[in-house]
């Protein structure tokens, strides 16, 4: 039972180690002494490879290098050398009984390793034949006549170094009566005379034979020895051994020394007897006393047995023995291990330690090394096997046997990757201990220390490391001004981290070092050549560029960055003036009035920002004349000051500009004459008025006759208190048909109005702060061509207002303490009103009488353009009815064509206490008459307000010429109205429609 479980577990092993290595080993025999060159197999015919693969052989055991070699393209195995298997066993190359070459292949496929296990066998050829020891003597025997049938005596023995059926097979004798004898080679391995015949030496004294020891090869060898054998004389002494084999066992760590062996020969005549050692071998023996001493160290891994011959002799007349000492094997040699590293890993020993240095992006699953174990004891102290120890795990490799040779004690593993490799998070793995360990008792390790490195490849990708990537540099910089100096980040280490420095953009302002990335300006930089549109509002310019850093590894990685250098405008430029201007003005000494605006200056800065921006300051230096300037260059007489008669006939001013830099304001002066021509006293000649902005919504007049100039500039630079860039716009788009208005306030009227009054919304920014502001101007129509009919206007004026209250507030409150001075105003006031309504129903009279003389030449000479109805209303769509159209007299035409070349302004607010009617031929309206007559309260005009626009037609140029041009007059704009019948509004409307003929 027991016998069968132990056939079940070898078959069940067997069925296991197949399963494992069979797949994995290629199996060849070859005969010894074969031609250099002999091919052993095509390998890649015989695994069915295509080609562009890669071969490599190893040998497992140091011995049997220079055996083999392989063609590493083709995959053919041939002979590097020629092999003797009896020289290979002598060399312990392989073993005597059992000659097989080891060997490991490894086949590159692309990227990948396949690993195969070849097994040469060398097959012995019959090369040697049997040879007999000739000088030993022990071919002549002695023998006594009356020995026994069956007596043995030990015969010379032949050696022959080929194996198996190539070594002594058989012996045989031959000669005259050899069939007294026998040989028997089979009990004990050696031969042994057998005596088959009675012996007598009457009879026969002696014998010569040939004793013939041959192989069994295909070519059969032998060699013959001739045997002297004596027969003595039953009275002869002789010694006989008592026992003629002897076979003990001696374990190979016996000391030396030690006593294996007595043996004993004894004679008939109690003779003392010799003894003697035929073969050559660590052993000595005692000449008296027959005993065998260990005089040599034994090694089972050299010599696993000894076969002695011992002689005995007393008078010359010998006899032998043959002692078969058989050599136990102690565990006495470690584990031998050898680790070997593929082609692309490299292998160094440092100290004691293997350090294997392998790439960070090798493959999970690509073997690393294999590990050979071997011991030379024998299976049952041999069998080795490895442990992998580490003091920080976990490793990222590990162990796997990958062949097992028991017959010659070698196992194979491979050390596997199992895990993704890391340099920059761990390059070193340290304090590795391969452990081998053997079968013996006790058993024996071996330990190898391993380390290891992870070398870098080419797998960072350099970067730039910077804590800006916007450099402000302000211009007029030094040529030469360092910047800054790059950082590069780099994991990787050596060639694979050496950086270089490379500008994508070509440009002669920025230089970089290619080797240590500082970047520096080789220019100096003007803001100014950068602003092409000389924007005020820009303030910096970004210049951008890429920076490329590439390292020097295989291959090179790269990377790129964006970086801005931000040029700074300072504040190198002051105010220029224009010089193509002229500084010097004339004008005449009656149109100098409070709120005339003189003239513009103009001044530039180069620079941007409020750097760039300019603002002016006056200073008059005559009490006589004192101007005022806006920030836009507007100079004007202020309403606050008195103009004083003076002798003078030129006044200077210095006129500051200067920048709005808060730290290093520029400034520029420049000298302005005003000269007063006496001689010129045209009052038609007026200058525009300067109309401040005191409130959201405020009102003017606007004399008609002022059509196509410039009747009066807002001052827009006072937005929020304070502005540095200021424009107005039209925000209502349908009056861009009547009215012109330029971006610095310049508003003129282009067309005939439509309407009495207008409400102009309009749209002021500041385009550097973006801040606006919408106000609304009513602008009042008069007729200057009217008597007072611009002079009552004046009344309406807020100045005028609060004189008359103020004189108003007087007189009551001397009234009051005048008792006779109250009778006496109460009296006045009852007058005044009377004159004023004779004077208003006479203006309208007046007005009423114009347009019936007028309406009679109209009917005679032009029926085509103006028309009479009197049944004529009003309707929202009939703008005719609501549109006054006035014509300049002829002499009032020549008297403006004709006088001086002296630049003047249309007059907006003019102060002119009495205006008397002129001959004048004045055209009105019939349907204004008409309405006039039917009704003596007309009702009220609005103007529908429409979207707001995002810009004025107007012009930016101000005052370089008093008549607008007839291209900023656009005839295609459609004006709605509307009639506000309201009654509150016709109560406010009737004084003004009743002493304002000239518009409804």
């Amino acid at each position: 039972m027991f016998s069968r479980l132990i056939m079940l577990f070898i078959i069940i092993f067997l069925n296991l180690f197949l399963q494992i290595f069979s797949h994995e080993i290629l199996k060849y025999t070859i005969e010894e002494k074969l031609p250099i060159n002999t091919l052993i197999s095509d390998l890649s015919k015989e695994l069915n490879l295509k080609s562009n693969n890669f071969f490599q052989i190893y040998e497992l055991l140091p011995l049997n290098k220079n055996l083999f070699t392989i063609n590493n393209q083709t995959g053919h195995l041939i002979i590097k050398s020629i092999l003797d298997r009896e020289q290979m066993c002598l060399k312990r190359q392989c073993s005597c009984n059992l000659c097989e070459i080891i060997l490991q292949l490894s086949i590159k496929i692309q990227d990948k390793i396949i690993y195969k296990i070849i097994e040469i066998k060398i097959k012995d050829r019959n090369d040697h034949s049997p040879n007999f020891d000739k000088q030993s003597m022990i071919h002549v025997i002695h023998i006594k006549e009356n020995v026994p049938l069956g007596y043995r005596i030990i015969l010379p023995s032949a050696n022959d170094p080929d194996e198996g059926l190539n070594s002594v097979q058989s012996y045989r004798l031959d000669g005259p009566n050899c069939d007294d004898f026998d040989v028997d080679f089979f009990s004990y391995d050696i031969p042994y005379l057998i005596v088959r015949s009675s012996l007598d030496r009457q009879r026969l004294s002696s014998y010569s034979l040939i004793l013939t020891a041959s192989d069994n090869g295909e070519q059969q060898r032998s060699n013959s020895i001739q045997l002297d054998i004596h027969i003595l004389n039953i009275n002869d002494s002789i010694p006989t051994f008592i026992q003629s084999i002897y076979n003990i066992d001696i374990r190979e760590d016996t000391v030396i020394g030690t006593t294996i062996l007595k043996i004993e020969a004894i004679n008939d005549n109690n003779e003392k007897n010799f003894y003697e050692l035929l073969t050559e071998s660590p052993f000595i023996i005692d000449h008296l006393t027959g005993q065998i001493q260990l005089s040599k160290t034994l090694d089972y891994e050299r010599e696993k047995s000894y076969r002695l011959i011992v002689k005995a002799y007393e008078n010359f007349i010998p006899t032998y023995a043959s002692i078969f000492i058989r050599i136990i094997d102690i565990n006495d040699n470690p584990v031998f291990i050898q680790i070997k590293v593929e082609e692309d890993i490299t292998l160094k020993k440092q100290n004691d330690k293997n350090v294997i240095f392998i790439q960070e992006n090798t493959l999970v699953g690509t073997t690393i090394a294999h590990v050979i174990l071997n011991d030379l004891d024998s299976f049952a102290n041999g069998n080795p096997y490895l442990q992998l120890q580490t003091i920080e795990p976990p490793l990222p490799f590990i162990y796997k046997l990958i062949y097992q040779n028991n017959f010659q004690n070698i196992k194979l593993y491979s050390l596997i990757l199992n895990q993704n490799l890391d340099r920059e998070l761990k390059s070193l793995y340290n304090n590795i201990q391969l452990i081998a360990h053997d079968s013996g008792t006790p058993t024996l390790h071996t330990q190898l220390y391993l380390i290891l490195n992870i070398t870098d490849i080419n797998d960072c990708i350099p970067k730039i490391i910077t804590n800006t990537t916007i450099y402000n540099i302000n211009e007029n910089n030094s040529i030469d001004y360092i910047i800054d100096k790059l950082i590069v980040d780099d994991c990787d280490i050596e060639q694979n981290s050496e950086i270089e420095y490379y500008l994508l953009n070509k440009t002669d302002l920025l230089i970089i070092n290619s080797k240590t990335g500082q970047l520096s300006l080789n220019q100096s930089i003007d803001f100014e050549i950068l602003n092409k549109f000389q924007q005020k509002n820009l303030t910096t310019i970004d210049l951008e560029y890429y920076i490329k850093v590439y390292d020097h590894g295989q291959p090179s990685l790269s990377s790129q960055m964006k970086i801005i250098l931000r040029i700074h405008d300072i504040n190198d430029h002051s105010p220029e003036f224009e010089k193509n201007h002229s500084y010097n003005w004339t004008y005449s000494q009656s149109i100098l009035q409070p709120g005339s605006i003189l003239g513009r200056i103009y001044a530039y800065d180069y620079d941007s920002g409020l750097q760039g921006l300019i603002y002016y300051s006056i200073r008059s230096f005559h009490p006589c004349l004192i101007l005022d300037i806006t920030s836009l260059g507007y100079i004007y007489i202020p309403y606050e000051s008195t103009i004083i008669t003076c002798s003078l006939l030129s006044y200077t001013f210095e006129i500051t500009a200067h920048d709005y830099d808060p730290i290093n304001s520029r400034s520029t002066i420049q000298l302005l004459t005003i000269n007063i021509d006496s001689i010129s006293i045209n009052k038609n000649n007026l200058l525009p008025k300067i109309l401040p902005l005191s409130s959201i919504q405020q009102r003017t007049i606007l004399d008609i006759n002022t059509q196509n100039k410039i009747s009066f500039i807002i001052d827009i630079t006072n937005l929020n208190n304070y502005t540095y860039q200021p424009k107005i716009f039209f925000n209502n788009t349908n009056l861009l048909s009547c009215w012109n208005i330029s971006s610095t306030g310049e508003i003129s009227l282009i067309s005939h109005p439509y309407a009495s009054s207008y409400i102009l919304s309009l749209y002021i920014i500041d385009e550097y702060t973006n801040e606006y502001l919408l106000i609304k101007l009513q602008i009042d129509i008069c007729n200057s061509s009217i008597l007072n009919s611009c002079q009552l206007y004046n009344f309406s004026d807020n100045r005028m207002i609060l004189i008359y209250a103020i004189s108003l507030a007087l007189i009551i409150t001397c009234t009051c303490i005048i008792v006779f001075s109250l009778i006496i105003c109460l009296c006045c006031g009852k007058t005044k009103p009377k004159n004023d309504i004779l004077s208003l129903s006479t203006h309208q009279q007046t007005f009423l009488q114009y347009n019936d003389d007028y309406n009679s030449e109209k009917t005679e000479s032009s029926s085509d353009r103006y028309k009479t109805s009197s049944n004529s209303t009003i309707r929202d769509d009939d703008h005719d009815s609501a549109c006054i159209i006035n014509g300049h007299s002829s002499s009032s035409s020549t008297s403006n064509s004709s006088s001086s070349g002296i630049q003047t302004w249309y007059n907006q607010k003019e102060l002119i206490n009495h205006i008397y009617p002129s001959s004048s031929t004045y055209y009105y309206d019939l349907k204004l008459a008409e309405l006039l007559r039917k009704n003596q309260h007309p009702p009220c005009i609005h103007l529908n307000e429409l979207p707001t626009i995002p810009q004025s037609l107007s012009t930016d140029y101000g005052f370089s010429s008093l008549e607008l041009s007839s291209s900023s007059i656009s005839s295609n704009q459609h004006i709605e109205i509307c009639i506000d019948q309201s009654a509150e509004k016709q109560l406010n409307i009737k004084s003004f429609i009743s002493s304002r003929e000239c518009v409804v």
